[in-house]
This record gives C-alpha cells, sequence and structure tokens, in this order.
C-alpha cells in the first residue's frame, strides 16, 4: 500500500526496476525471508536493506531499535572472535558486552549517539582486541601485562592511545590486570581558519547561487555565519524554524529564537515549507520532521553525506566554523557567543581572547548578509 501510493508513482517504479532492494520486498511478501529485523542483518544488499528496514519501522510492520547498538553488535562480535579461545578472549568480550555495548545502548535510548557512535564504540573494542592479540604473540596474558609491555605496544605503531584507556581503566578495576597508563598525546584545540575573504565569498556565492541545493546553501550559511556545529544543523526540525504574520523568520539555535535577516531568512522559510531530499518510496503519509531530510525514511542527511555535500560547494566545514567562530568572538560578548554556539561561557571567554588582532576588524553577525 505505502509503495503503491508514494508521492512519486515514477520513482518507485524506477527504484522497482534498478534496485536490488525490491528483490528483498519481494522475499517479504511471499514468507521467503521472515519479517524481523534479524531476518534483515543476513541480507547483503547495501543500502537499501537500511532505507528498507527505516520504512518497515515507520509503518509500524517492525518495531523500532537501536540501530547503532545493532550494528555495534554485529560487528564487535567478529572482532573478539579473532582472538584465540581462553579466558583472556572472554574478558574482552565481557569488556565489549557488558561495558562497551551497555553503554553504547543507554546513550541511544536517551537520543545521544550520532551516526558514528557505534564505529567510535567500535573502535574501544578493537584497541582491547589488538592489544590482546599483541601480548598472546609474544606469550603473555592480560593478567601479565605490565606498564612497558603497553609502552612498547604504543611505541611499535599502535595509534590507540585514546581507544586502549577505557579498557585498562575497565581491566584494572576488575582486577584482572595491574593499574597501567596510555599516556595521550597532545590534542589540537582547534584547526586553522580559512581566510576571511575566502569565507565572505563562498557565503555570497551561497546566498545567490540558485543553482546550489537549498539545503547545502542554508547549512553551508549556518555554519559560515553562525559557526554553528554540523551536527546541531542536522538536527534542526522543521518546528525550529518559526515564520510569524510579517515574514520575519526565527530559528531556534539556543534557548531563545534568532531572527534571520534577508536572504538567509527567505532561504530558511522555503526549506521549511518544501523540505527536500527525503525517500520517495514507502512513505506515503508520513511527513518527516528534520529540516535536513536524508534518504532514509525518517531520518534526518547523516553528518558524512552531509559533509561531502558541502565541500563539493567550498565549504569547508571544521576551517570553516572556525574562521567563524573567531569573527563572531570579536564582535560578541562572552556570555551571548556561548549561548549561540552552545558553549560554556569559559570557552567563549578563551575564544574571545583568541579571536585579537586583525579579527577585531570583522563582525560576522548581519555584515556578511550586508556586502
Amino acid at each position: 500500500m505505502a509503495l503503491g501510493s508514494g508521492p512519486q508513482p515514477s520513482t518507485t517504479l524506477k527504484w522497482m526496476g534498478r534496485s536490488p532492494g525490491y528483490e528483498t520486498v519481494i522475499e517479504l511478501a511471499t514468507g521467503a525471508r521472515e519479517i524481523s529485523h534479524r531476518a534483515l542483518d543476513d541480507v547483503e544488499r547495501g543500502m537499501t536493506t537500511s532505507f528498507l528496514r527505516a520504512a518497515l519501522v515507520t509503518h509500524g510492520v517492525l518495531d523500532p531499535r537501536g540501530e547503532q547498538t545493532a550494528k555495534f553488535e554485529r560487528t564487535a562480535r567478529s572482532a573478539v572472535n579473532t582472538l584465540p579461545a581462553g579466558e583472556d578472549r572472554s574478558e574482552v568480550r565481557a569488556y565489549s558486552l557488558w561495558q562497551v555495548q551497555h553503554d553504547l545502548a543507554r546513550r541511544e535510548r536517551r537520543g545521544r549517539t550520532s551516526e558514528r557512535s557505534a564505529q567510535s564504540s567500535l573502535r574501544l573494542v578493537r584497541a582491547a582486541v589488538d592489544l590482546t592479540a599483541w601480548a598472546g604473540v609474544r606469550g603473555l596474558t592480560l593478567d601479565q601485562l605490565r606498564q612497558e609491555h603497553l609502552d612498547r605496544w604504543l611505541h611499535e605503531g599502535s595509534s590507540a592511545t585514546d581507544s586502549i584507556a577505557p579498557f585498562l581503566r575497565w581491566a584494572a578495576r576488575g582486577g584482572l590486570m595491574a593499574p597501567l597508563t596510555a599516556r595521550s598525546k597532545p590534542a589540537r584545540t582547534h584547526v586553522e581558519p580559512i581566510s576571511h575573504d575566502e569565507r565572505l565569498g563562498v557565503v555570497r556565492r551561497l546566498l545567490h547561487d540558485d543553482a546550489v541545493d537549498l539545503r547545502d546553501r542554508v547549512a553551508g550559511l549556518l555554519i559560515l555565519i553562525y559557526a554553528q556545529p554540523l551536527t546541531r544543523i542536522l538536527a534542526l526540525k522543521i518546528e525550529d524554524v518559526m515564520i510569524n504574520d510579517g515574514e520575519r523568520v526565527y530559528l531556534r539555535l539556543g534557548r531563545d529564537p534568532l531572527e534571520l535577516p534577508d536572504p538567509l531568512a527567505h532561504l530558511t522559510a522555503t526549506l521549511a515549507r518544501n523540505p527536500a531530499g527525503r525517500a520517495s518510496t514507502a512513505i506515503a503519509g508520513v511527513k518527516p520532521p528534520w529540516l535536513f531530510q536524508g534518504m532514509r525514511v525518517g531520518e534526518p542527511l547523516s553528518q558524512s553525506r552531509a559533509s561531502r555535500r558541502l565541500n563539493r560547494v567550498g565549504v569547508r566545514t571544521l576551517s570553516g566554523r572556525t574562521s567563524a567562530i573567531m569573527s563572531l568572538a570579536a564582535a560578541l560578548p562572552p556570555t551571548i557567543l556561548a549561548e549561540l554556539l552552545g558553549i560554556s561561557e569559559s570557552g567563549a571567554s578563551k575564544w574571545y581572547t583568541l579571536a585579537g588582532g586583525e579579527w577585531n576588524r570583522y563582525a560576522a553577525n548581519g555584515g556578511l548578509l550586508e556586502k
């Protein structure tokens, strides 16, 4: 029914003729494959399975589940099973299941995960697996590892310094290993900003070039003018855009809605009224809530895909945002900057100090739009 009443029948027909996902639909409809999450986990037909699963959940055929946790569970199990059978493998499996997976599942239930959360959690397990395998090759068990062994493992080329630390703490608390410390490398506090002129040039293009996809224009401008992180932008819903009778447009970025100036206001209002990019199959009757709707049913545009799209139109998300932060920090008091960026006042004060010198000549909020 959902396929037949979709908003774009021609697109649905093309999907039926070309996509391997339609083969899965036939299998489910004829009973050749069980209609369950576990059965879909066994399908190897690429991203089409993810789209189909999301559609089945949206229409109530399947119950919702934590997709990040499910993805992690499958891959982590395979990683742990590469270790030789024995007590050490059992300990790493326990760490994977009761520490890492349990924490990921809790965060996913609370809506605090992203599309990369499973990958981040998997790095923790792989680090434990790598260290255990390295020790085993040298005839050592986990309880025999000492600081000099850990230092040698890291020195020999492991890049898992940060990822192994949680396992070391967990194992030490349980008395499985002696207390060991993975000495972290100094972290970079920020990336180098792009030049003001480069940022201004990209902003002008996004404001006026109708050939650029509307989603990319609005997202890029929110990064380059208001220094919003991409994760925060992609979490925006249509209801976060408020349009009053006088056609003034407000966007809820922080505690208080922010009034947007034209032409950004017009672009944002247009996007809110006509959200693009939603999957055209199997979503009849379902109104997407996201301002930046992705191709998966009921999900926003993914961060990885959004980053690639923005990069193609000249928006370097990290360095562009850093440049925007420094312009804002030179023009706004730390209290207002903290609210706009969603950071602490102490963090905003550091950016305010960092934005000295030539950055004091620039004021990005509004000034860019007037040029």
